[in-house]
């Protein structure tokens, strides 16, 4: 069993698009290919190109595959929502177009959760209705994205609404599995003190997609005693290259030989664009972790 591995454009600290100190996006899949990966995210709608033709053809050339893009908005407000299904017709519009297979949907922050993260007890929960809007929401975008032929992946995120093991069992139970898969991601999960391994073997029918991250351990510690935010503890450094921290990547492989997973997975590595520390040999040094557990090919 060998996933087909990508990497995605926050891992050089890209997250909005406007950000003057975002490197150059051709630099940046220079560095991906560079690396040996196989496929690469969108990133934010806005920086690598928006015309679908331009965008594969700048892929081919380096020999990647476009794999998803993702949504991240307040998913849990009428005015979000609407929001939401403008946005997920255009960037579903460019995937599909370049040849990409997956659209990921987050549940944006909210300034008190994003404060929270990680910290269940400071974390506020969502109202009934919140939630009541927020999985409408997740239904009505993942049928945008079947229109297109992409496959809708809900991504619990650390900072969200969507975070600790009870929001997450719930979201599950409350969402169509025939409209709706799920997107892991092992270092929200490890952040929010959830196994992902003990996830995935649970739900491994529910789960089409993987972002592999990893979480430093002194550095998690230290974000969580000193109440940090989520974007703090980014700046802090708290996720690190894939091998270096508490997810136990080789329990993720046995699991899913067991299952028999067949699909992506896109390393990811939350940092800001001014992080001093070199995001190409991060990149590099994850695949190489993954390959040496025979999780991605030689």
């Amino acid at each position: 069993m060998q996933l087909r591995i990508a990497n995605a454009p926050t891992s050089w600290g890209i997250e909005d698009p406007e950000d003057r100190a975002n490197p150059a996006w051709a630099d940046v899949l220079d560095d991906v290919a560079r690396a040996g990966y196989a496929g690469v995210e969108l990133g934010p709608l806005g920086y690598l190109p928006d015309d679908a033709t331009l965008l594969r053809h700048e892929l081919d050339v380096r020999g990647l595959e476009l794999v998803a893009g993702f949504l991240f908005m307040p998913l849990h407000t009428r005015e979000g929502a609407a929001d939401a299904v403008e946005v997920a017709r255009r960037t579903c519009g460019l995937l599909a177009g370049a040849g990409a297979s997956h659209l990921v949907l987050i549940q944006g922050f909210t300034p008190e959760r994003e404060r929270a993260a990680g910290r269940p007890g400071a974390a506020r929960p969502p109202s009934e209705e919140e939630w009541r809007t927020m999985v409408d929401t997740v239904h009505r975008l993942a049928r945008v994205a079947a229109e297109y032929d992409l496959l809708p992946c809900l991504h619990p995120h650390a900072g969200t609404h969507v975070e600790f093991e009870p929001e997450i069992e719930r979201v599950i139970a409350d969402t169509d599995p025939e409209l709706v898969a799920l997107c892991l991601d092992t270092g929200h999960c490890a952040y929010a003190g959830v196994d992902p391994v003990e996830l995935y073997r649970r739900h491994s029918e529910r789960i089409a997609y993987f972002h592999l991250k990893d979480v430093d351990r002194a550095g998690l510690r230290r974000a969580l005693a000193s109440a940090l935010s989520f974007e703090q503890a980014v700046a802090a450094r708290v996720f690190c290259p894939l091998g270096e921290g508490v997810v136990d990547f080789a329990a993720l492989r046995a699991a899913l030989e067991e299952t028999g997973f067949d699909g992506w997975a896109t390393v990811e590595q939350d940092r800001l664009p001014t992080d001093s520390a070199t995001p190409a040999a991060h990149a590099a040094a994850s695949l190489r972790h993954l390959r040496s557990l025979g999780l991605a090919a030689a």
